[in-house]
């Protein structure tokens, strides 16, 4: 496969594909999108959103015009919950080390099964939660998500090891959280 990234001047993240990767020759999207998908599906790096990015097809049969309730509406609904519920640490690991059910992780993996990605264990998402709050990181950690189809992506490590970059995808990230948060009534 070769393929390139760019970050044109609009700031839009553009890959384009030869040949095509899951019927797409392109994917243009913008760097919050990387952010949103960390979030909602709990992937572990950059890298991973990317290649989820790619790799993503909607199961568009799972849309209620009726509600307007689609792939991604349990795991947004999720997200908030757990993030109005952050004033108490709750662990997800029972005394004798058994890995309880977790809601969030139940939101994410309906959202990646509606996407056609793999789901995750509560195992392996309370280990990558684990893995990510280590500083020692030697390796890149994964939920699961394939991102082989990322290695030969000109101009993608670049990107990835760019110190703006970082800053840039961490902001969006920030912005991204602050919208789910607990708005406080500013009632007098």
């Amino acid at each position: 496969m070769s393929a390139t990234f760019e970050m044109d001047d609009n700031g839009l993240c553009i890959i384009r594909c030869d040949p095509p990767v899951n019927g797409s020759d392109s994917f243009v999207f913008q760097p919050e999108v990387i952010a949103s998908w960390k979030a909602l599906l709990g992937l572990a790096s950059t890298r991973e959103a990317i290649a989820a990015i790619m790799q993503g097809k909607e199961d568009t049969s799972r849309y209620d015009h009726a509600t307007g309730r689609g792939v991604w509406t349990g795991a947004f609904e999720a997200l908030e919950s757990a993030l109005n519920d952050s004033a108490t640490d709750v662990s997800m690991l029972a005394a004798d080390g058994e890995v309880l059910n977790d809601p969030l992780t139940a939101a994410r993996n309906k959202a990646r099964e509606g996407m056609n990605l793999p789901t995750m264990s509560n195992e392996t998402d309370a280990n990558l939660i684990a893995t990510l709050a280590a500083d020692d990181v030697d390796s890149e950690p994964s939920s699961g998500i394939d991102i082989s189809v990322t290695k030969d992506i000109e101009g993608l490590d670049a990107f990835l090891s760019d110190e703006s970059s970082q800053t840039a995808l961490d902001e969006c990230e920030e912005r991204f959280y602050e919208s789910l948060m607990p708005r406080q009534n500013q009632q007098n």
